[in-house]
Formats: structure tokens, C-alpha cells, sequence
């Protein structure tokens, strides 16, 4: 775990692309496996730090998803929704959810104490509330919100919970009692995001007038003030160490503090998201930080003191690296011990060969059918089985039997997309079938009319009729394009 005072400079790490809409939440898994986001378009997605396996999609929800909660076990999710709902979904590709209409209002924050046993919830309805997630029923209020509740948050112990929203006011609760301990009205604008400090002793909170305070709770003091951001303020998380904080502004930066120091220690703009992010959150190690936005983005930042493969020259946005990439790149001692031989050019080759394969997208034409043979199904586990590889070669270098799986997956996309768009060809057919059906039986109709009306019109309309229905026999351009790049997709294929 990287130290305090030395916390590395956020590099771009992986992008994950799949909601339809600004992203408003994300949190990591315990075990650091996985991400989870919720966005506007009212979807979730798990999303896997391993490349072979694909993101769960959870779809329950009729509006936008304000916020999402994680259980410590890794296996509950909750979010909040504009629905006035929470839902409690199980984390497997089947996606079972209970719903809990626990609000009158809009639901903006959620929150698992510390033993996963109970739910914190806020709402527009100026209400906060506590819920058992073991019977999903209601347990108490914390009424003293004059306005709309935007965020609540646990302690470290669960005993008390901090609370902000549109009247300004941040307030401290005794969860025992259901009492207001403290209030906080230094905002003039409405509070956003408040957050508890990593070992209880203060609590920070954003507004939207761009600035974060952090509050000392034994002293009931304002300790630090950050004029952070242009314009509002949509997240901020603290270090799991405590002393750094992050956050994410309209502005399109995502910033670092200092909080020992009371200074900026890292500023992060344009090197990720095309839009501004909206939600922030460090992993539970603190090495990675992850950061969703308006463009529909979740993207992972590594935070550690490990070297990252250097961006290429000019582009605004890197790439997801490659699990080659990734690979321990080998060091100049590594290739003294191993004197280039005739196998090692040959790998060399294969790997050459591989990449221009990859970018001409053509893998056919590089590797026939004939020079490959399939790796025993004995592998070790940490190998991928039925790897395909150039016969005679000895061994399998790991880069390639990746590369190699990762190609096999984008030509299943592929063929899917095929389907998809062969079954949508199919559909345009039926409904252009239809509506040439329809347009007859009118034209029929007003040509009856006609007839018995004036005898000589009803010609012309009828010659006119004639005419557009064979205009609608004809294919349409768009058809014949479509059909012609479904033929050479099968034929690539």
C-alpha cells in the first residue's frame, strides 16, 4: 500500500462503457474483483476486473438511480432510485432483487452499517430512515431535515450518522437515541455529499457552491475549508488511511487533497472522462480510485507507485490495456540470462505477427486452421484452457494464449451482432410489409370514393396509386446496404 505523504498521481487504468446515460454512482467490491455503478438510465452494472468475464446488468428499476451501497460479504448491493424505491440485489449474473418502497419521495443516498444489519436511507421527503436488511422492514426516523435530504452516511461503528441536503445544514445523529447530537450551518448553499471520516473523528461535506469543509467532532469546530471546485461539487471519499480526499466537480476535474498538509496534492482534467464525472470512490486498499460521468464512462484509477505503460503520444482518452499490456514487461538482466536461440525469434515472430493481426482485425488470413492444435485441458489453473498455439512451439507464452482468448470473445460479439442485426432486417421487412398493406387498403378506399364521385379523377388517383404501390415494391436503398453488410460479416465470419 503506497504511503501517505507519497500517494501516486491517479493513471488510467480501465474504462468500462455500457449505461446509456450519465453515470451518478460507483463503489468497488471488498475484494477489489469487481466495480459496481448505477446510472440515470435506471440500470446497474457489475463490472469484472478480469477480461474473459462479462459485466452483470441489473435492470428493476422505473427511474434514475441516485446511489448504490455494498454490503462488506460483497454479496448485497442496494441503490437508490427516483422511483421511491431501494432494491436489494443479489451479486450473480441472475440479478434477484427485493424491493422496498421506503420513501414518499425520490430516494438520493443509501448506506449498510457496519454488520451489513441495517440500511440508511435519505429522501426528498426531508426523512432519513433505518431499515432491517434481513426483513427489509421499517425501524426508526431521524426527522429535523427542513428540506430535501441529498446525502446520509454511517460512522465507522454505526453509532452515529451524518446527514446534508437542500436546507444547508449539516446535522449529526445519535442513532440510539434518534436525536440530533450537532448541526453545522456554515453552508449558504445546499449540501451535497457528506462523508465520515475513516475513524470517526470528523466529517467532511461538499456543497454546491464548489467548496468542502471538514468539521472536528470532539471540538465541534470548522478545521479546513477547500474553495475545491468551479461550479458544484458531486462526490467526495475519503482515503481508507484518512489523510487524502478526493473529488469530482462540474468543472471536469477530479482532485486529490492533502489533509495533513491542507493543500492540493494531485488534479486530474481531461485525461478520462469527455464529461464532467459525478461520483468518486477509493477501493478498499486505497490503491485504486474509480470515478463515473455524464458520458456514460466507469473508469479505474491506479493510485499506487507501480510503473503504468506510458499513454500514447496524442490521445485524449487511454485505452483499456490489453492483458499483454499488463504482463510484467521483461528487464534487460531477464534477456542476458536467455540467449536469443531460434525458438525465442520465433516467439518473437508469432507475437510481430500477432499484433498486425490485431490491428487489421483479419486473423484468418495470418493463422490457417492447419497451424494450430489445442492445449491439453491438464493446464495448470492459472493458464487459460484450449488455448490455440502455433504447432511446434514448446511453449506457450502467456501474452499470446490471452490475446489469443480475448480475439475468440470479440468474434463471438461479433457473430451476436449478426443475429441481431439479421433478426432487426426481419422486423423492418414485417413492419414495411405492413404499412404497404395498410396504404393499399387506403388508397382502395379513397379510390371507391372517387369513383362514385367523378369517374375521370378517380382515373388519375387510381394511376397515381398504381405508381406508389410499385414505388413501395421496390427495395430500399438502406435495405440493400444493410443486406450486403450482413453478407460480408458472414462472410468474414
Amino acid at each position: 500500500m503506497p504511503g501517505l505523504a507519497g500517494l501516486a498521481e491517479p493513471r488510467l487504468d480501465r474504462a468500462f462503457r455500457g449505461h446509456r446515460a450519465p453515470v451518478t454512482s460507483v463503489v468497488f467490491h471488498p475484494d477489489e474483483q469487481q466495480a459496481i455503478s448505477g446510472a440515470h438510465d435506471g440500470c446497474l452494472f457489475v463490472w469484472h476486473f478480469k477480461p474473459q468475464l462479462r459485466p452483470f446488468r441489473f435492470v428493476g428499476h422505473k427511474g434514475e438511480v441516485h446511489d448504490l451501497a455494498i454490503s462488506r460479504s460483497g454479496q448485497c448491493i442496494a441503490s437508490a432510485s427516483a422511483d421511491q424505491t431501494v432494491r436489494l440485489w443479489t451479486n450473480s449474473a441472475q440479478g434477484d432483487s427485493k424491493v422496498m418502497k421506503v420513501h414518499t419521495a425520490p430516494v438520493r443516498s443509501v448506506c449498510f452499517s457496519r454488520d451489513d444489519s441495517t440500511l440508511l436511507t435519505a429522501s426528498d421527503d426531508k426523512t432519513i430512515k433505518l431499515w432491517s436488511v434481513a426483513s427489509q422492514r421499517f425501524h426508526a426516523s431521524l426527522l429535523g431535515h427542513t428540506n430535501w435530504v441529498y446525502s446520509a452516511h454511517f460512522s465507522k461503528n454505526s453509532e452515529l450518522v451524518a446527514s446534508g441536503g437542500e436546507d444547508r445544514i449539516v446535522r449529526v445523529w445519535d442513532v440510539d437515541k434518534k436525536a440530533t447530537l450537532m448541526t453545522f450551518p456554515d453552508f449558504e448553499v445546499p449540501v451535497a455529499k457528506v462523508r465520515f471520516h475513516p475513524d470517526g473523528s470528523c466529517i467532511a461535506a461538499c456543497g454546491h457552491d464548489g467548496c468542502i469543509k471538514l468539521w472536528d467532532l470532539r471540538s465541534r469546530r470548522l478545521l479546513q475549508h477547500y474553495d475545491a471546485h468551479v461550479g458544484r461539487i458531486s462526490a467526495i471519499d475519503f482515503h481508507p488511511l484518512g489523510e487524502q480526499l478526493a473529488s469530482t466537480g462540474e468543472d471536469g476535474a477530479l482532485k486529490i487533497w492533502d489533509l495533513r498538509e491542507g493543500r492540493l496534492m494531485h488534479k486530474v482534467i481531461g485525461q478520462g472522462h469527455k464529461k464532467a464525472p459525478m461520483a468518486c470512490a477509493f477501493s478498499p486498499s486505497g490503491e485504486s480510485l474509480a470515478t463515473a460521468g455524464q458520458d456514460g464512462l466507469v473508469l479505474t484509477w491506479n493510485c499506487s507507485h507501480a510503473p503504468a505503460p506510458a499513454p500514447a503520444p496524442g490521445a485524449a482518452v487511454a485505452p483499456v490495456p490489453s492483458p499483454a499490456r499488463r504482463h510484467p514487461v521483461q528487464t534487460p538482466e531477464r534477456a542476458q540470462v536467455r540467449a536469443p536461440s531460434e525458438g525465442r525469434a520465433r516467439e518473437l515472430r508469432e507475437l510481430r505477427e500477432l499484433r498486425e493481426v490485431r490491428e487489421l482485425k483479419t486473423p484468418k488470413e495470418t493463422f490457417p486452421k492447419e497451424a494450430f492444435k489445442e492445449v491439453p485441458k491438464e493446464a495448470p489453473g492459472d493458464q487459460l484452457p484450449a488455448a490455440a498455439v502455433p504447432c511446434g512451439t514448446q511453449e506457450i507464452p502467456v501474452p499470446l494464449a490471452e490475446t489469443l482468448k480475448t480475439m475468440q470473445s470479440h468474434l463471438e460479439i461479433m457473430m451476436r451482432t449478426v443475429q441481431l442485426l439479421d433478426q432487426r432486417l426481419a422486423l423492418n421487412e414485417q413492419q414495411v410489409t405492413a404499412m404497404r398493406s395498410e396504404l393499399l387498403q387506403q388508397q382502395a378506399t379513397l379510390r371507391v370514393e372517387e369513383t362514385s364521385a367523378e369517374p375521370r379523377t378517380s382515373q388519375t388517383a387510381q394511376a397515381v396509386c398504381l405508381d406508389k404501390e410499385d414505388e413501395l415494391l421496390l427495395p430500399t436503398a438502406p435495405e440493400e446496404e444493410l443486406r450486403h453488410e450482413l453478407q460480408q460479416l458472414r462472410q468474414l465470419l
